[in-house]
């Protein structure tokens, strides 16, 4: 499908920005005693957690453009605490409001973005949303807390029109069976009339996709699991999502903790890291265009690891560096842009590999799995930390890292510029965890 639309990537830029604001020293609130884990942070988690399958039954039920709305909603409602005096309550219920947003925005919004797009350019309009977060998260180098604050409200504002402009996702429509208005959407996101052999054949293969996955009478959440296939994407999802969340990125996305031994503040105005987050969206962006996603996996994560190894050596306690010190930067710089390639990609295969019936609903159970891992590990990480310490820390991530590159290379079916049809078709038993 050749698609203009309406550019529904700059939620994840408020989602950026929002970031940025919320984990500002001064809006951080009380900490989990022992755990150095602020109220607010597990806050968020947990709404996240409990959004997440609320918006997928919402854009099931009511449409993807009613879902993206309540997204951009609350974006705005989180900026309202953040006006006012600020006390150790508000900041766990602007927190809460957060999570919420963001288990919509991590699965509704890549959903519309796939059901929208061309086979041959939806891993680019996918991966530009991860790079609009990155972006996002860069504006703390240029702008002020409070005008942060105000360029939020400012993009809120925007989203709130283009919601407006943007057509309904013709694969709900299809879901609905509601072929003429999904003919219609299809039209305008083409910019043909909704009679035209090239519109009405887009419909076809969508309702032949839907009538697939119907076949097998029960899509509900315990039945999906039973289907081979679809066991098999979901199984790659969760493995995808967890390699990603355990791959160090707690311990090298704080700048400070990972150039700890250089005993000297290089970098005072803490730019290595957003700017090498930056440039690892951007060349997600270019390289997803050109490259099967396993491949580029693959390599993001083996350069991960190599990167890893190096910095390792130069954050053991006992060790102060007194020459080369440029080497542990250039290492982090080059583990940053990796870890900026990977860490959209889960998210891009899952949108892609996915029947329309079941995306919604598979979906969110992998980013309810996600977001529990990522609690659990936020809460125990500054335990392993003071226990076995930062080097230590590292080799572990760095074999996690391994097992995600083999587990890429070996087990992610092709998926550039393949129908869903086509990546069904090459899917296998995956032989780990079989359930």
């Amino acid at each position: 499908m050749r698609v203009r639309f309406g550019n529904v990537s700059l939620p994840f830029f408020t989602y950026g920005v929002e970031n940025d604001v919320l984990t500002a020293t001064s809006k951080l609130g009380p900490t989990i005693e022992n755990l150095n884990v602020p109220w607010s942070t597990v806050a968020f988690i947990l709404s996240s957690i409990v959004a997440a399958p609320l918006h997928c039954f919402v854009i099931n039920r009511y449409g993807r453009r009613v879902g993206i709305y309540l997204i951009v909603l609350l974006q705005g409602i989180v900026c309202v605490p953040l006006l006012i005096a600020l006390t150790d309550a508000s900041v766990i219920i602007q927190g809460s409001i957060a999570g919420v947003a963001t288990g919509g925005l991590f699965v509704v919004v890549p959903i519309y973005v796939r059901e929208v797009s061309s086979d041959g350019m939806r891993g680019v309009t996918l991966a530009l949303m991860m790079l609009m977060a990155a972006a996002g998260n860069a504006m703390k180098l240029l702008l002020s807390e409070d005008s942060m604050l105000y360029l939020m409200v400012g993009f809120v504002a925007i989203e709130l029109v283009v919601v407006f402009l943007i057509p309904e996702s013709p694969g709900f429509l299809v879901m609905r069976d509601k072929l003429l208005d999904a003919q219609l959407s299809t039209a305008k996101l083409v910019c043909l009339k909704h009679d035209q052999n090239f519109v009405t054949n887009e419909v076809r293969l969508l309702k032949e996709e839907s009538d697939r996955a119907k076949s097998t009478r029960n899509l509900g959440l315990f039945n999906i699991p039973k289907h081979k296939i679809w066991r098999d994407q979901m199984k790659i999802g969760l493995l995808l999502n967890t390699t990603t969340i355990l791959s160090g990125c707690s311990i090298f996305l704080d700048q400070d903790k990972a150039l700890a031994q250089l005993k000297t503040d290089i970098d005072p105005e803490k730019m290595l890291v957003p700017i090498s987050l930056l440039l690892g969206g951007f060349s997600c962006v270019v390289l997803v265009n050109f490259l099967e996603r396993k491949y580029l996996l693959t390599i993001s994560y083996s350069v991960m690891i190599l990167s890893m190894g190096t910095l390792a050596v130069y954050t053991q306690a006992d060790l102060t560096v007194t020459s080369l010190r440029w080497v542990p930067i250039v290492a982090l710089a080059i583990l940053v842009i990796s870890y900026g390639v990977v860490w959209s990609l889960p998210t891009v295969i899952l949108a892609e590999m996915l029947n329309i019936e079941i995306r919604a609903t598979a979906m969110g159970v992998i980013y309810v799995y996600s977001q529990t891992v990522r609690l659990l590990h936020t809460l125990t990480f500054q335990y392993l930390e003071d226990y076995i310490g930062i080097y230590t820390l590292l080799y572990l991530c760095a074999c996690i890292n391994i097992f995600g590159a083999i587990y890429a290379i070996s087990m992610i079916p092709d998926i550039k510029n393949k129908s869903v049809k086509q990546i069904e078709r090459q899917l296998r038993r995956v032989p780990i965890l079989k359930l």
